[in-house]
This record gives structure tokens, C-alpha cells and sequence, in this order.
């Protein structure tokens, strides 16, 4: 890994991404007619027709916009932030009983009550980087608002949080305990953490650490289990599936931990499972992460390659150098700009094993991935020395 193998490239992502894409989404990827962001766009531009808003791409955007608004003086992408947050009060807020409703239809009715940990995670991500980037205060209400129905609705006895709530919270998903929201839960208790928020968000994110170290992380094979029944054994239909891009996220997440929380245990745990989800997840041939591993034989089930377990990856590489021969973060980096992000600032979501394009649309949330790890190459690629 040479220092301006990482520095150039770094620049050239940020010049495609904060340059171009987030330009052209405030353009293409708002609906100016009826407000709210547009689900999927076409590589022309236009709404590839999903009928659907959630709050979960709302929340995601609100973060982008606010932390690239901040970071560049940018009046446009902070109007573009407003924009966002205000479309998620107004059409995603129950405003009767509390709590983020998941989908709206394009008019913004919604189409159902139904609330999910996976939105509130983001929500509250979003709604504190907004906050403390752009210095709106009123957001600080609906971050209280949205721990304390966290807390108050969400949390079970046995330390896990309900996939899903009805209208009226009660649980929908009592048979599961699912991974993914659990660690994006963790990402925006961090992210609260390191900026101020407190014991509150310390406690919070000690007591998701602790849960995963005691049911989503097999320490025998340092597999990051992702479908569990209500008892933390792997669910009966798709317990053996498991994403090398959350053992990646993971690896950087404990790296994240260990940092805001001072405790070096969790970095210890992180180099393992970025190990695992590379022995089972690179593409030894054509080189890219494959989206789904099975546990137990190691069998490709879903050899497709989306774009952000390869952003995850960047992410873990950089804070965890040179686990393996096979790639570093110089190399992924490199894949990202030659197959996925194009110099427009159009990007490719999925490819199939071959580099054939699987997926023509754009998703509006993946900007989150692209923030996320642009920001950590951003951090990290400053402290890397010279090549000699």
C-alpha cells in the first residue's frame, strides 16, 4: 500500500462523488413535483419507477448531505439537507403514536404503520450528524425522540431489539433476532458517542456490543451471523446465509468502538472476522466480494457483487492493513473506480461475478456506503508514510 496510490486516489473518488454525484441526485434523485427522494434512478437520470419512499434513504441522505454541506461550505447540499429532514417530519413522523413509519407512497400517504429497527437505527444516525454538522438544533428533539421510542418500544428483555413494530408496537418479529439493524444501531450510538451525547450513548452501545459478542458472533470461526431465532440459534430458513460485507463493517465498527470507548478488546475481535469474511468472500478469480457466503460449507449462494460490501471493505482494510495477500485498500480502491463509480458520478450497484452489469438502477441509498468510506480514507490516508 503506497501512500500516493491511496492519496490519488482518494482525490479522484472525492472529486466523482462529492463533485458529481451529489449534484446530480439534489437534481435527478429528489422528486420536484411532489417532494421526497426518488427510490432508484435510472442510468439516464430518471425515476426508474419504484412506487415506494422510505424513511431509511431519507435518514441515509440527511446524513450525506449534512456532513459533505459541512465539510465543503456548501450552501446547496445543506439546502438539500433541509430539504430532506423537513420531507421526513412532515411525511414519516407518526405524529399520533410515535415513532418512524416506514414506507410512503409517492404522493407521501402511508402504506402501511408498520416500524422497523432497521429506519430508527438510521434515523437516529442521521438525525445527530445533521444536527451537530449543520448546527440545526430543532433536530435534537426528534434524536431525543427517536432513542427514547427506541428504548421505551423496541428494546426486548433478553437485550435485542424487535425487527419490526405494528402501529401500535406491538412485536412483529418475535421469532427473529437480526444482525444488520443491530450494528447500524450500534454505528449511530458510536457516532452520538464520540460526538458528545454522553453516557447514554456509551451505555447503549456497550450493552449492542455485548449482545453481539454473545449471539451474532461465532467465535469458533469468527463467522458474523446474520438470521437468528428468538433463542440466538441460526434461524431454520435462513440462518446459514452470511455477508462477507458485514464481517467487514463489523471489523471497522470494533476498530470504531475500541477508539470512542477506550477499550482495546473490541479491536482485538475486529482482525479476525475482516480475515473470515475475506477467505470467504473475495473472488479469487475475478477479484470482488460476492454478496452471500453458506456458514458452514463456504458455497457461493449469491455470487452477484453490489457496490457496498466493497465500500466496507475499503473501510476495514484501512484500519486493519494487509490482512492478506489477496487485496489492500489501494487495490479495492482501485476496483471501486474502475468498475463501479464512473467519473460522472453515475455508479454501477451490481455486477455479476463475470463484471457484467446485473442491476442498471441506482440505489438512493448507497451514497451512505460511498460517505462512509470516503470519510475513512479521508482520516486515514493522511497518517500513511511516504513510499520510500
Amino acid at each position: 500500500m503506497t501512500r500516493g496510490g491511496l492519496v490519488d486516489g482518494t482525490r479522484e473518488f472525492k472529486d466523482r462523488f462529492v463533485g458529481r454525484t451529489l449534484p446530480f441526485l439534489i437534481e435527478r434523485g429528489w422528486d420536484w413535483r411532489r417532494g421526497g427522494l426518488i427510490e432508484h434512478v435510472s442510468p439516464d437520470g430518471d425515476d426508474a419507477g419504484t412506487p415506494y419512499r422510505r424513511v431509511m434513504v431519507h435518514a441515509r441522505q440527511l446524513y450525506v448531505y449534512a456532513t459533505w454541506a459541512a465539510r465543503t461550505d456548501d450552501a446547496d447540499l445543506a439546502a438539500h439537507a433541509d430539504r430532506i429532514f423537513a420531507y421526513m417530519i412532515e411525511r414519516f413522523w407518526d405524529h399520533e403514536r410515535g415513532g418512524w413509519i416506514e414506507n410512503v407512497d409517492l404522493e407521501g400517504t402511508p402504506s402501511g404503520f408498520d416500524k422497523d429497527l432497521y429506519a430508527h437505527a438510521f434515523a437516529l444516525f442521521a438525525l445527530g450528524a445533521y444536527a451537530r454538522a449543520l448546527g440545526r438544533s430543532e433536530a435534537r428533539g426528534w434524536l431525543d425522540h427517536t432513542f427514547e421510542t427506541l428504548e421505551a418500544r423496541f428494546r426486548r428483555p433478553d437485550g435485542s431489539y424487535s425487527d419490526r413494530m405494528s402501529r401500535d408496537f406491538e412485536d412483529l418479529a418475535s421469532d427473529r433476532r437480526s444482525q444488520n439493524p443491530h450494528m447500524h444501531l450500534l454505528e449511530a450510538a458510536l457516532s452520538n458517542a464520540e460526538a458528545g451525547g454522553g453516557a447514554t450513548y456509551r451505555d447503549l452501545a456497550e450493552r449492542l456490543l455485548a449482545l453481539f459478542a454473545r449471539a451474532f458472533h461465532a467465535s469458533g470461526d469468527n463467522a458474523v451471523l446474520e438470521h437468528l431465532n428468538a433463542r440466538f440459534e441460526p434461524h431454520p430458513v435462513d440462518g446459514h446465509r452470511v455477508e462477507p460485507g458485514h464481517h467487514f463493517e463489523w471489523a471497522w465498527l470494533l476498530d470504531w468502538a475500541s477508539r470512542v470507548l477506550g477499550k482495546a478488546d473490541y479491536r482485538e475481535t475486529g482482525a479476525p472476522i475482516l480475515e473470515r469474511g475475506l477467505a470467504t468472500g473475495w473472488d479469487a478469480r475475478h477479484a470482488g466480494v460476492f454478496d452471500e457466503i453458506d456458514r458452514a460449507g463456504g458455497a457461493v449462494l449469491l455470487s452477484t457483487k453490489r457496490i457496498w460490501p466493497l465500500l466496507e471493505l475499503i473501510k476495514a482494510l484501512l484500519v486493519f492493513p494487509n490482512p492478506s495477500a489477496e487485496v489492500d485498500a489501494a487495490r479495492a480502491l482501485d476496483l471501486l473506480l474502475e468498475k463501479y463509480l464512473a467519473e460522472d458520478g453515475r455508479w454501477t450497484e451490481r455486477f455479476n461475478a463475470d463484471w457484467t452489469p446485473a442491476d442498471p438502477r441506482m440505489p438512493s441509498s448507497t451514497p451512505y456506503h460511498m460517505s462512509m468510506a470516503l470519510t475513512e480514507l479521508e482520516r486515514t490516508s493522511s497518517a500513511i508514510p511516504p513510499s520510500p
